[in-house]
C-alpha cells in the first residue's frame, strides 16, 4: 500500500515539470538516419524550426522536390521530433527534441536539405554551423549560435547570436544583426545594414550604401556606394574607395 502511494505521489509531482536527463549515465549517443521529401511544385517557401545540429541547405536549379536527410544523434529512449509538411504555399520542417526535457548531454540532428534554387527560406535555428549555397531567393535566418556561411541569396535578413558570419554573392539587400563573432561580407548586391556587437568586421564590394552600428572590433570597408557609421565603438577603422557620401557620428 505504501509503495503504491509513493508511486502515485512521484507521478503527480512530475506532472507538468521539466525532466532533467543526466547524460553522463545515459550511455553512448546512438545514430539514426532518416530521409523526408515533399513535392515542391506548389511551394514557394521552406519554413524550418531546427534545434541543435549542423544545417546544410543546397539550392538546386530545376529540382521539384524538397529533400531532407537527417542524421539523428541521441541516447536512451529520447525520441526526436522530425516532420516535413505542406501548409498552403509553404513547407514546414521541424527537427528537434521534447522541449520538456532538459539535457545535460545534448542530442542533436545534422540536416542536409536540397530545395529548388528559387525557393525562399525562413529558418529558426538553435545551435550548430549553418551553410547555405545555391539559393537565389530571399533568406530569413534567426540563429542562436554557431558559424554561418551563405553564398547566394537575394534579400537577406539575418539575426545571429554568436559565431562567425560569412556572406557573399547576394543579389539584393542585406540586414544583419550579430551578437559576437567576426563578420566577412563580400559581393553584396544591395544596401547593407549591420548591427554588430563584437568582433572584426570586413565589408567589400557592395552595390549599395552601407550602414554600420558597431560595438567593438576592427572595421574594414572598401568599394561601396556610400558609408554611414552610426557607432564604431572600439577598434581600428579602415575605409577605401567609397563611391558616395561618407558620414561618421
Amino acid at each position: 500500500m505504501k509503495s503504491a502511494l509513493l508511486a502515485t505521489v512521484i507521478a503527480v509531482s512530475l506532472s507538468g515539470c521539466i525532466i532533467n536527463v543526466n547524460g553522463a549515465n545515459a550511455g553512448p549517443l546512438n545514430h539514426q538516419k532518416k530521409q523526408l521529401q515533399i513535392d515542391a511544385k506548389q511551394i514557394d517557401t521552406l519554413v524550418a524550426e531546427t534545434a541543435a545540429g549542423d544545417l546544410n541547405i543546397q539550392g538546386v536549379a530545376g529540382l521539384t522536390q524538397i529533400m531532407v536527410t537527417a542524421d539523428i544523434y541521441t541516447y536512451g529512449d529520447i525520441e526526436s521530433n522530425l516532420s516535413l509538411k505542406q501548409s498552403g504555399s509553404k513547407a514546414k520542417l521541424v527537427a528537434d527534441f521534447d522541449s520538456n526535457i532538459s539535457f545535460k548531454r545534448s542530442p542533436y540532428i545534422d540536416l542536409t536539405i536540397q530545395v529548388p534554387s528559387n525557393m525562399m527560406l525562413d529558418i529558426d535555428d538553435g545551435s550548430g554551423d549553418i551553410e547555405i549555397k545555391g539559393v537565389m531567393a530571399d533568406i530569413k535566418l534567426d540563429d542562436g549560435s554557431g558559424d554561418v556561411w551563405i553564398k547566394g541569396g537575394k534579400n537577406l535578413n539575418i539575426q545571429d547570436g554568436s559565431g562567425s558570419v560569412q556572406i557573399n554573392n547576394t543579389t539584393g539587400k542585406l540586414t544583419l544583426e550579430d551578437g559576437s563573432g567576426s563578420i566577412n561580407l563580400k559581393e553584396i548586391g544591395g544596401d547593407t545594414y549591420i548591427d554588430d556587437g563584437s568582433g572584426d568586421l570586413n565589408v567589400a564590394n557592395v552595390n549599395g550604401t552601407v550602414v554600420i552600428d558597431d560595438g567593438s572590433g576592427d572595421i574594414n570597408v572598401e568599394n561601396t556606394l556610400g558609408l554611414s557609421i552610426i557607432e564604431s565603438g572600439s577598434g581600428d577603422l579602415s575605409i577605401d574607395n567609397i563611391n558616395g557620401s561618407v558620414s561618421m557620428d
